[in-house]
Formats: C-alpha cells, structure tokens, sequence
C-alpha cells in the first residue's frame, strides 16, 4: 500500500438504483461513465486502462559472503604484510514508497491499488460474482475489460428497443392523462439511458404521435 503516510480516499458507495444489473434496468454505458469518473477521481483509472502496468518483483537480495578464516600462527609470522579483511556489504532496502496516485509504484503498493480499483468497480455492480464467476482471480483492468467487452455490444441492442418502444408508446383512453405522461416520460428516460439523444421538440411531438 502507499506508504508515505497519506489515507488514499475512501471507496464511495453507490445506492442500489444505479447499479448495474447486467442490463435489465440499468444500461451498462451510464454505469461505465460513473465507473471511469470515480476512478479518476481516486487516481486509479491507469489500474483499468492499463497504463500503470504490474511492476516485475525485486530481486532477492544476495547473501552476504562468509566470514574469511583467521591466519594460522605460522602464516601470521611469515607474512610481511598484514591481511585485510574483506569488507562485508552493507545491505539497504532501495524500494521507495511512492505516493497514493503515483504512476510507477512498488509491487506492493500496485497490488494495493489495484485492489482499490477492482473495489470501485464492483459498488458499481449488483452482485459482481454472478456476471463474472472468477471474479477474484482477475485484476481490476481484467475485470473491467471483461464487463465492457460484453455489455457494450448489448447497450447497442437496448439503444434500438428503448427508442422503439418510445415511438411505439400508444395513449389508451381508458387510461388517465397523467398516468400517459408518467409512463411516457419513463420511457424517455430509459431511452436516454442507452444513449438515445430524444431532443425536448422531439419528444414533444411524441403525446401527439401516441393519440
């Protein structure tokens, strides 16, 4: 984790109606957008793109070399000039810690992070481990590349259902007006949603299409 000293920001919450629930309510393109937003907010959107790779492990730190044997007494007496010792290496730690939104961090502290960001994801995600059963084995890039590769084609599909389901939006008599206008403007919303651009002069033309 970081270890400079500094809290990193707490993952936000996200109430239940705006999770995404594999596409039944909740499209998967307004989700993405408060997803990407939330990790750059936290300095962690190169976890998901991948730009802040995986850095490789240290190398182990050698052993220090064994002590040189002391001079016998005859070798001490025969020998002009006097041994010296090998110098021991002093061994330091040269990782250092970086900050919480630094871009090339310890392999520690991107393991850290990269928890963080798989974190934010799924409070993004009704129930992550029923779309993605091997959930805990990938890394936040995984896992959002995974959920991206596959609700986005579907987004498109919604896009076309919601907006036909709006033009096709019928007024029945027996029905009161504003009842119409609610479920109407329900419609739209949905519509909205899957990234329909319903325009207000478009959508006011619409009560009278339905009639």
């Amino acid at each position: 984790m970081a270890s400079n000293g500094t809290i990193p920001p707490p993952i936000p919450e996200v109430s239940a109606d705006l999770k995404f629930d594999g596409g039944v309510k909740v499209g998967w393109a307004p989700v993405k957008r408060r997803i990407v937003n939330s990790l750059k907010t936290q300095g962690l959107l190169g976890y998901t793109d991948g730009t802040i790779a995986k850095p490789s492990p240290s190398p182990p730190i050698p052993p220090p070399p064994p002590p040189t044997p002391a001079p016998s007494a005859t070798a001490t007496a025969t020998t002009a000039t006097t041994a010296t010792a090998t110098p021991i290496p002093t061994l330091t730690d040269t990782s250092k810690a970086t900050a919480v939104f630094s871009l090339s961090p310890s392999l520690e502290e991107w393991v850290f992070q990269n928890n963080r960001a798989k974190g934010i994801v799924e409070s993004h995600i009704d129930d992550l481990p029923s779309l993605m059963p091997k959930v805990d084995d990938k890394t936040a890039k995984e896992v959002f590349d995974t959920l991206d590769g596959e609700f986005a084609k579907k987004d498109g599909m919604r896009k076309v259902l919601t907006e036909r389901c709006l033009r096709s939006f019928v007024f029945q008599e027996a029905e009161p007006i504003d009842e119409f206008f609610k479920q109407l403007q329900e419609i739209r919303k949905e519509a909205v949603e899957a990234g329909n651009a319903i325009e207000d002069k478009t959508f006011h033309h619409l009560p009278v299409l339905a009639s």
